[in-house]
């Protein structure tokens, strides 16, 4: 809309200007920049493709094996797991600088419109498509963290269990002397610890909800000891059931449609629910398309006559009136995005003579 408004500022100047020639030239056929020239630059349309896609995480717990035995769970994830969805994919479209049609304007008072075109000229940018993919790809800088840690030992007795052996030495009167011997406990003993700490904590929770304590807390403590509860409660059986958490990632494609093509379609990534984005150009994963069809509105202006023969014109400036796109995005063979754009590739230049 910026750059419309600068060209319909330099249609309306000229108009309502003085007599005074203007000539103007496709850069691409100067020798020299000419002094006292002015830059100007039909728009071009750039396609932006953002894919969202969601990697959800499964960690097992390190009590999984006793879930069933001691709290009657069953199901619960034994391995560590990973799995992608695709989320969502938005379909953009900006407009940028032509750099094939810059034109050069020369006239004898360029002071008048120099302001209004400085931000236009800054705004210039070439672009060289791969000839294999003609899609770039900008994204976002991924750093594999460490794994977090998932669990924590959540006792509350301590992790040494005693035994008792009869040692060798006698007493004079002829009994064994009983000697208190220190272990490790094993990962079931702390399994039943937890799994019996889960089940208090329910009979809890239902006295409070029930009124059987003396001293009944009310209203928000009520609210309180619950909630502390339910949280305790769940970081218990996450020993047992495991944990499941999400990471979401996003990938942005542009893609510059082509001039003078009434269908495209091409391949701009892969994407697999086992192990996520892939090459556009690779075998795994299922294919992401991008297809558009040139509806051709303005096919009937390309009958036009353009003034004289170039390379340069007097008194008259160039602008373009875009076309529409169908523009669809599949994926595999499902339609996911569907919409019409503005492409001003697939549109017209248009000659504007300024009159003395």
């Amino acid at each position: 809309m910026k750059k419309y408004n600068y060209l319909i500022f330099l249609l309306v100047f000229f108009a309502c200007s003085p007599a005074h020639k203007i000539t103007v030239t496709n850069i691409h056929d100067l020798a020299a920049y000419p002094e006292n020239s002015i830059i100007y630059s039909l728009p071009r349309s750039r396609l932006s493709i953002a894919v969202t896609a969601v990697k959800h995480h499964t960690i097992p717990g390190p009590y999984n094996r006793f879930a069933e035995k001691y709290l009657g769970i069953k199901g619960v994830p034994t391995i560590s797991e990973t799995e992608w969805e695709l989320s969502k994919v938005n379909l953009g479209v900006f407009q940028e600088p032509d750099p094939d049609y810059y034109f050069s304007i020369q006239t004898n008072y360029p002071g008048h419109v120099l302001d209004q075109f400085i931000d236009l000229t800054e705004a210039g940018l070439t672009l060289k498509l791969d000839e294999v993919n003609p899609f770039v790809q900008l994204e976002k800088i991924y750093v594999d963290a460490p794994e977090p840690i998932h669990f924590t030992d959540l006792s509350v007795k301590r992790n040494l269990v005693e035994s008792e052996n009869t040692g060798d030495r006698k007493v004079p009167v002829d009994l064994p002397v009983i000697k208190q011997k220190q272990g490790i406990k094993s990962i079931e003993q702390k399994a039943e610890e937890a799994a019996n700490f889960i089940i208090k904590i329910r009979k809890r929770r239902f006295k409070l909800l029930a009124g059987q304590y003396e001293v009944f807390p009310e209203g928000i403590a009520l609210e309180t000891s619950v909630r502390e509860l339910n949280r305790l409660e769940e970081e218990y059986l996450s020993l047992f059931i495991g944990e499941r958490y999400s990471d979401t990632l996003e990938k942005t494609f542009f893609y510059i449609p082509q001039l003078n093509k009434d269908l495209e379609r091409n391949v701009f990534c892969r994407f697999s629910n086992e192990t996520g984005f892939h090459d556009a150009m690779g075998a795994v994963g299922k294919p992401l398309v991008l297809e558009l069809r040139n509806m051709q509105y303005t096919e009937v202006l390309d009958n036009l006559q353009f003034p004289v023969s170039g390379p340069s014109y007097d008194n008259v400036l160039f602008y373009r009136i875009p076309d529409i796109a169908s523009a669809k995005i599949f994926y595999s063979s499902n339609t996911i995005v569907e919409a019409e754009v503005r492409i001003f590739q697939y549109g017209s230049m248009i000659p504007m003579s300024v009159l003395p």
